[in-house]
């Protein structure tokens, strides 16, 4: 439940950072493909909204070639999911998502132009990321903050993302036969307490600059990147 909480917040305020909080606090309990499962379930119904508003206002063409990347590898990383070793994946995505990170804080002015090649690879690493570790977020987000687009058009491009991201990995699941009942168990319980989180989240972000939320999404990637990295650490000394 307060894994749930605090995803939500993040969906509803930054537009991402749901998985990422979700998944490794999840993973106390249960297994990590419960935490991934089941963080599909519990975002689908309260994003809803969030499409709806987002959806008219987004860069439809960077949208549509991210997709492509990530139609691509998602599928490849969900079945990765089944051999891989988590504590080997979480420790090459947090080293990644730290370096790139700790660059956009100390370069503040660092742009990225958007093309459709730029769009193609950024949506194909979301994709493979996703679909290993559920955590398919950041390096879109990466892409997206790049970008010299301001706050909400980022964040709307980030929640059309997104949202279309879950929905291939939600196939993918069922195409390799995941769903157990369990998890639709475990998310109607928690669906209320993230719905609500969400929209907390997002009047927090209405009353957020332009420069206050990148520095909050630059400082929740590099938080993140530090816990995975972390976490690897441990595992493998253990």
């Amino acid at each position: 439940m307060i894994a749930s909480a605090l995803a939500g917040f993040s969906r509803g305020f930054a537009a991402f950072g749901a998985a990422m909080i979700y998944i490794p606090l999840v993973t106390l309990a249960y297994d990590a493909r419960t935490a991934v499962v089941t963080i599909f379930l519990v975002d689908l119904v309260p994003s809803l909204p969030l499409i709806w508003k987002a959806a008219p206002q987004c860069d439809r063409q960077t949208i549509f070639w991210m997709a492509i990347g990530a139609m691509t590898l998602s599928p490849i990383g969900v079945a990765l999911l089944l051999v891989a070793s988590q504590t080997q994946t979480q420790f090459i995505m947090g080293s990644v998502l730290m370096a790139a990170a700790t660059y956009m804080l100390i370069n503040r002015n660092f742009r990225m132009s958007a093309s459709p090649l730029l769009s193609i690879c950024a949506g194909a690493v979301s994709g493979l990321s996703g679909g290993i570790s559920g955590i398919f977020g950041p390096p879109a987000m990466i892409y997206l903050v790049g970008r010299s687009n301001d706050a909400r058009s980022s964040r709307d491009d980030t929640i059309v993302y997104l949202t279309g991201e879950s929905v291939i990995l939600g196939i993918s699941y069922y195409i390799y036969d995941i769903y157990e009942s369990s998890y639709f168990k475990l998310a109607i319980i928690l669906i209320p307490i993230y719905g609500l989180s969400i929209w907390c989240g997002t009047k927090c972000f209405a009353r957020t600059s332009e420069a206050s939320y990148r520095r909050a999404i630059l400082a929740l990637l590099w938080g993140i990147s530090a816990f995975l990295l972390g976490r690897s650490v441990l595992a493998f000394s253990a």
